[in-house]
């Protein structure tokens, strides 16, 4: 029995990562077609990320250079229109909510093919702000996939609400689960905690990036202040991204803090023995909240909405935006409460249980 064509695209590092656990599975079940928009691409970068993650070359890299979103997924769209034709793809498995997603989402449905799939991982995901091109992208996608793979019973609930039928949605949990456990078991944290001379559970991990907190000056003075203020008890540890670089420069602030370690950004297997070793974090990040709850370190969220509520309501993560008096207020909560540091318990791979869902939805008659 021929095996069914499914192709899979991505765009960018946190969907790289994500789905790193998933496409050895498809090699093995499907005849798998990988692509690369390049809608994130650095060729050092790509390198580390596919040899740290041990994934194989993508059969096709689109190479996207187009800056302008709606050119962006137009591009991708029509490129990999001709690929699924070229190749007679049956379905297409998308993750998240990038510009990537959205393309592939428009291409597997207005294909000239007939009734090609579409799978969704990470379904079901929202911030309820509709300002976000993330959260745009994740209501269109959802909106026309076949099967949807939420990461927990919130998410389904979403896409309930939502008006998605029952058996179109399953929910698998998350794969960074697997992407983020096995990436633990394989850092060397003694190593990585000697290069930086830090000692377990004693400092603070900070990352930043996102448009909302860095790209203005006020609001990034007064990140920059309250960060100094909780370094004056903690060490903290940055991996800095060159647009909050960038910003700091332009805007004319700097830390004055000795505790900081400006670093410069770091692979993913670092990342994660960084987040694995911290005391707590903090993040305006997305993908890294997870990541957190996954290793069981605590996070406290510099941003107004997550998409990650289950963790919050199970006091993982903590959410405060900007705000000092949050921000101070969670950092007691975790020095007084060890609940925040229990690992969750999980039972089945997400990874496997969405490539057998694939299979079996592909072979219905």
């Amino acid at each position: 029995m021929s095996k069914s064509r499914v192709l899979t695209i991505i765009g960018t590092r946190p969907e790289l990562i994500k789905m790193s656990p998933l496409i050895p599975l498809l090699d093995e079940s499907f005849e798998h077609i990988f692509v690369h928009s390049g809608q994130h691409y650095s060729e050092n970068m790509d390198k580390i990320f596919f040899d740290e993650l041990d994934i194989r070359k993508p059969d096709y890299n689109l190479k996207v250079n187009e800056k302008n979103p709606v050119n962006q997924v137009c591009y991708i769209a029509e490129k990999l229109e001709e690929i699924l034709v070229d190749r007679n793809i049956q379905g297409v498995i998308v993750h998240g909510d990038t510009n990537t997603t959205l393309a592939g989402a428009i291409a597997a449905k207005k294909s000239s093919l007939s009734d090609v799939k579409l799978f969704h991982v990470e379904a079901g995901c929202r911030s309820f702000n509709k300002k976000q091109t993330e959260e745009l992208n994740r209501i269109l996608v959802d909106s026309v996939s076949d099967l949807l793979f939420a990461s927990n019973k919130r998410d389904e609930n979403n896409l309930l609400g939502e008006g998605h039928d029952q058996d179109t949605i399953l929910v698998t949990r998350n794969t960074v689960i697997d992407s983020c456990t096995r990436a633990s078991s394989l850092v060397n944290t003694d190593e990585l905690l000697s290069k930086f001379k830090l000692t377990s559970k004693n400092f603070v991990l900070l990352t930043m990036h996102r448009q909302e907190t860095v790209d203005n000056k006020e609001k990034l003075s007064s990140i920059v202040k309250t960060i100094d203020e909780i370094a004056e008890k903690h060490t903290i540890i940055f991996p800095i991204h060159p647009r909050t670089k960038l910003n700091l420069e332009r805007f004319d602030i700097s830390f004055k803090s000795k505790n900081i370690k400006i670093i410069e950004p770091q692979s993913y297997l670092s990342l994660i023995g960084l987040i694995k070793e911290a005391k707590f974090i903090l993040t305006d990040s997305g993908g890294m909240q997870e990541e957190a709850a996954v290793i069981a370190t605590p996070a406290i969220v510099l941003r107004n909405e997550t998409e990650y509520l289950n963790y919050v309501e199970q006091g993982k993560l903590f959410l405060t935006g900007v705000d000092k008096y949050k921000i101070f207020n969670s950092i007691d909560r975790i020095k007084n409460n060890e609940s925040c540091s229990e690992e969750l318990v999980i039972s089945d791979k997400p990874s496997e249980l969405i490539c057998n869902a694939i299979l079996r939805k592909l072979n219905e008659k």
